[in-house]
């Protein structure tokens, strides 16, 4: 198939890789795990590549570029090569193994972990580039990163690392997942798809996934970043004019950011013919929570996003429809919200009065559950803003928003929920305090 080109070895792999585009590292991770190419080495061990290598190694970037992955672009040319040797065309060389996902993926992540925990950049690059040369994009970040980054979050909320080995490794991968948009093929599809995370969202991972695995299936795709104003999603609404709007939020908190921007979008999105569509970690935890958005749930990871964003998109006037189908919180949720919030600088200097005491001269302490008290009230204001008490019985729904980022004990945090309880109990009467106690105590309840 390639018999045209010299197999004598003469370029090393710096050239090689300068020739074809693909890095040195992707190269050898092709040849450790499929064979191909297979330089032979020098007597020092560098390996040196014929011009029949890079020949080789040009055509299957050319069908990973197609959308085929490596696995099947070497057997494909393995076949081919088959057929080129019997002069004819015959069966397919025998086929190599379906790659080991489980025992790859494991290993990957468990290198990422350790390059994390050593601040060690070029073991992580040097990981990714080998799992985005063996496997799909879309694979690689379903069943690797999205995986590493739930480790590394569980492990500093265990407090077995330190926050920076997280925000480390998530900014590595950030860059790497923006470097793939960048790289994405051209736009082919007509529809326009605004996206970006809530008011006070941070965790941008999830939804940079979507927009990419949007982008490479052609669709134009606006992808605004972290923490945008509900004012700037108006403003992008109304000057693109897109075929759909997502929103991510994946703490308490931010969800009921994102129910205030879905809300008040929700009149223009009519008139422009725009979904809103809306996805993220607490709405796949709390399933409730759903149901009082105006728009669309996309699905719990960013697969299960990308097809229901096809079919949105492919079905618009069904989906239009289908996103006016929600139940708006109740008046009495609302002037219970409302009424917390008028409080809220009294209920919070008793609650502080009532905390600084339980530490008495730990400074660091005092601080530290002080930014607890706000947080945790925020926290029942959002409950409060979905007219869902029992979402704060569960811990998992709210608990990444409620620890700073040097953490607080289970004990310490509790003494809070007792604190805020306490303040409401003091600064407000019936039957103010009848509409707010479901939730101080759902909150006490998640510690029992």
């Amino acid at each position: 198939m390639f018999a045209q080109y010299s197999d004598e070895p003469v370029y090393n792999v710096k050239a090689v890789s300068h020739q074809t585009g693909i890095a040195a590292a992707t190269l050898r991770a092709w040849e450790r795990r499929y064979g191909v190419p297979s330089p032979p080495r020098t007597d020092s061990g560098y390996r040196l590549y014929s011009a029949r290598d890079v020949a080789i190694i040009r055509w299957l970037k050319s069908q990973i570029e197609n959308g085929m992955s490596i696995s099947h672009a070497v057997h494909l040319l393995r076949s081919l090569e088959a057929q080129s040797a019997d002069g004819h065309t015959g069966e397919p060389a025998t086929e190599l193994p379906a790659p080991d996902a489980p025992a790859s993926y494991q290993r990957l992540h468990d290198e990422i972990i350790a390059g994390a925990v050593e601040f060690n950049e070029a073991r992580i690059e040097y990981v990714l580039a080998e799992a985005f040369s063996l496997f799909p994009v879309e694979e690689v970040c379903l069943h690797l990163i999205q995986p590493t980054l739930v480790t590394l979050g569980e492990q500093w909320h265990l407090g077995e690392i330190n926050i920076s080995v997280e925000h480390f490794a998530t900014n590595i991968m950030r860059r790497k997942l923006s470097a793939l948009m960048s790289a994405s093929p051209p736009v082919s599809r007509e529809e326009r798809i605004v996206s970006g995370c809530a008011p006070g969202e941070y965790h941008e991972l999830g939804i940079l996934m979507v927009s990419l695995f949007l982008r490479r299936r052609g669709y134009e795709v606006i992808y605004l970043g972290q923490n945008i104003a509900a004012a700037r999603f108006q403003e992008m609404l109304m000057k693109t004019q897109p075929d759909l709007l997502m929103l991510s939020a994946s703490g308490l908190i931010a969800a009921a950011n994102l129910l205030d921007v879905a809300e008040e979008l929700r009149h223009h999105s009519t008139q422009l013919g725009t979904i809103i569509a809306f996805g993220g970690r607490v709405f796949n935890q709390a399933p409730e929570l759903r149901r009082r958005v105006p728009g669309i749930y996309v699905g719990e990871d960013a697969q299960a996003a990308t097809r229901r964003t096809v079919e949105l998109t492919t079905d618009k006037a069904a989906a239009m429809a289908l996103q006016m189908n929600y139940a708006p919180v109740d008046a009495e949720a609302l002037e219970a919200l409302a009424v917390l919030r008028r409080h809220r600088p009294e209920i919070v200097a008793v609650a502080t009065r009532l905390v600084q005491n339980y530490v008495e001269q730990d400074s660091e302490q005092q601080h530290l559950l002080i930014a607890a008290n706000e947080t945790l009230l925020q926290i029942v204001e959002s409950a409060l803003r979905f007219g869902e008490p029992a979402i704060l019985s569960n811990r998992a729904n709210w608990l990444w928003d409620a620890l700073p980022p040097d953490g607080i004990s289970s004990a310490r945090l509790q003494r809070v929920a007792q604190a805020l309880a306490e303040g409401a109990e003091t600064v407000l009467h019936s039957p103010q305090l009848d509409q707010l106690q479901p939730y101080f105590q759902a909150l006490q309840g998640a510690f029992d």
